[in-house]
C-alpha cells in the first residue's frame, strides 16, 4: 500500500496527530543536524533529512545562521518555514477560520516579498533575523490550520461539518 493511501485511510484524529508529529519532528532535525550528524546511529537518521533540506533550499552558509560553530542545514528563511510549521502543530493556537487564516498568510507573503525585493534591489543587507522571522510568520498558520483540519476530518474522509 502506498504511503498516501495509508494517511488517507487513518481516521481524522490520528492522521491529525500524524501530520502533527512529522511538521515537528521536521522542525526539530533542521535544528538538531549539525549537533547530531556525527554521531553513529543518529547520522544515518538524518540523512534523509539531508536529502530534502538539500533538495529544497539552496542552503547557502552565508545566508544560514551558525550555532556554536555549526551551520544551520537549510538557509535561515527555510528555518523560520520549518520552525513556523512545526510550532504551529505544537502549539495549535489560534484556529483560525478560513478567511482570517487566508488574510495572516497573504499579509504575510507581502511582507516576505517585500524582504527578498529590497534586500535583492541592494536597498538593505541580508538579516537573518528577518529572514526567519519572516519565515516563521508564513508558516505558523499554515501548521495549525493543517494539523486542526486534518483533526477534524471524518473518518469518512470526508471534511467535517463547519
Amino acid at each position: 500500500m502506498r504511503p498516501r493511501a495509508i494517511l488517507a485511510s487513518l481516521p481524522g484524529p490520528l492522521l491529525g496527530w500524524v501530520v502533527r508529529a512529522l511538521l515537528v519532528l521536521v522542525a526539530v532535525m533542521a535544528f538538531a543536524i549539525p549537533f547530531v550528524r556525527d554521531l553513529p546511529l543518529l547520522g544515518s537518521v538524518t540523512r534523509p533529512f539531508e536529502a530534502w533540506f538539500d533538495y529544497q533550499c539552496h542552503r547557502e552558509a552565508a545566508r544560514s545562521f551558525a550555532l556554536f560553530g555549526r551551520i544551520m542545514p537549510v538557509c535561515s528563511r527555510c528555518f523560520g518555514i520549518y520552525a513556523g510549521l512545526g510550532l504551529g502543530a505544537l502549539v495549535l493556537r489560534p484556529k483560525l477560520d478560513v478567511w482570517p487564516l487566508r488574510i495572516w498568510v497573504a499579509g504575510a507573503a507581502v511582507v516576505m516579498v517585500l524582504d527578498v525585493v529590497t534586500e535583492n534591489l541592494g536597498m538593505r543587507p541580508a538579516w537573518g533575523l528577518l529572514r526567519f522571522a519572516t519565515g516563521v510568520l508564513l508558516a505558523y498558520p499554515v501548521g495549525a490550520a493543517l494539523v486542526v483540519a486534518l483533526s477534524e476530518r471524518s473518518s469518512s474522509g470526508a471534511d467535517a461539518p463547519s
